[in-house]
């Protein structure tokens, strides 16, 4: 899932003159980091300028890809501008450095990366941080720990091999911690709602609305949409009824809180496998949001059924089909 990290810009501004490989290795990380990163930069935007100030200073052949890889994940909100609270002092020459090493202090990244002498610096002022990894920009590719979360692309788990807690941790809280817009795309929501499996449905919505409460940094301005089908059966007010019920009961605690209902027939459906999507990101969840193995009243953390979740490499698409189907 996404993971954060930090950039110092020796990484893009200390390349050794004619250092051909060099330029191609940094323009790879950032490639890779399209996939699941998120680069923590200060809101006063001195770290930012100082990256593209450094890339503008590369050859013509690799500033243009690596300029262009910058916007991708500026567009992505890859970027994630954070607030400084504390005003320590770091005492580094490289007056750049010093928002970069606060923020890690704070916020607490999987990785700072770093080149040449600020390798040195930043293990200096994170001694007593081992849960942030200091990685030479040189080395990433060799780093097996840093390797495994870049490579880090899904997961399949059989029924009660992991619990709420567990889930949590690896994919949701990940996904959430600087998400502003959460989109559920499941159909059968909507078509289950009135069935005993219904209240599945619900206890898992409930929970996942509840960690994005208490995770992402927006909290309550964060927005919280699910959207499902229904089709034209006899039960379709009842089943409009319900979905309507369910967000009342969670637009009390949350106002940012929304369920779109789609009318779905034989001239357009929504899509089969089941989404998350973010601002961020977005993964396809294959059996959809039933995902909570036992009942309601069993104790936290419940056991979780068995499932497979993968990156969507086209949100838009999906969105898009969702978004021509008619309200309900």
């Amino acid at each position: 899932m996404l993971m954060r990290i930090i950039l110092l810009p020796s990484v893009v501004s200390t390349i050794p003159e004619n250092q051909i490989g060099v330029y191609i290795l940094t323009i790879k990380l950032l490639q890779e980091l399209e996939k699941n990163g998120i680069i923590l930069v200060d809101d006063r935007n001195s770290i930012k300028t100082a990256l593209s100030e450094g890339i503008s200073k590369w050859p013509e052949k690799f500033r243009i890809p690596a300029q262009k890889l910058l916007k991708q994940l500026w567009k992505k909100n890859r970027f994630v501008e954070v607030s400084l609270h504390e005003d320590l002092p770091i005492h580094c020459e490289n007056k750049i450095c010093q928002p970069c090493i606060k923020i890690a202090k704070e916020y607490l990244p999987l990785a700072v990366l770093a080149r040449h002498v600020c390798n040195q610096c930043a293990n200096k002022h994170l001694l007593e941080l081992p849960i942030v990894k200091i990685v030479d920009i040189e080395e990433y590719a060799i780093d097996d720990y840093f390797r495994s979360k870049l490579d880090d692309r899904g997961c399949i788990l059989s029924n009660g091999e992991w619990k709420q807690d567990k889930f949590e941790q690896e994919i949701l809280i990940p996904l959430f911690r600087d998400a502003k817009h959460i989109k559920i795309y499941d159909r059968w929501i909507g078509r289950s709602i009135l069935t005993p499996n219904g209240d599945k449905y619900k206890l898992t919505l409930e929970w996942i609305h509840k960690v994005f409460l208490e995770k992402s940094r927006l909290g309550l301005s964060g927005i919280f949409e699910i959207y499902t089908g229904c089709q034209s059966t006899a039960d379709l007010s009842d089943t409009i009824t319900a979905l309507r019920q369910l967000e009342i009961e969670i637009q009390k605690i949350h106002a940012n809180f929304k369920i779109i209902i789609k009318n779905e027939n034989n001239k357009g459906q929504m899509p089969h496998d089941r989404y998350l999507i973010t601002n961020q990101v977005a993964i396809a969840i294959d059996r959809g949001f039933d995902l909570i193995l036992d009942n309601r009243n069993t104790n936290y953390p419940r056991r979780l059924r068995d499932l497979r979740i993968d990156y969507c490499n086209d949100p838009n698409k999906i969105e898009q089909i969702v978004r021509n189907l008619p309200n309900v």
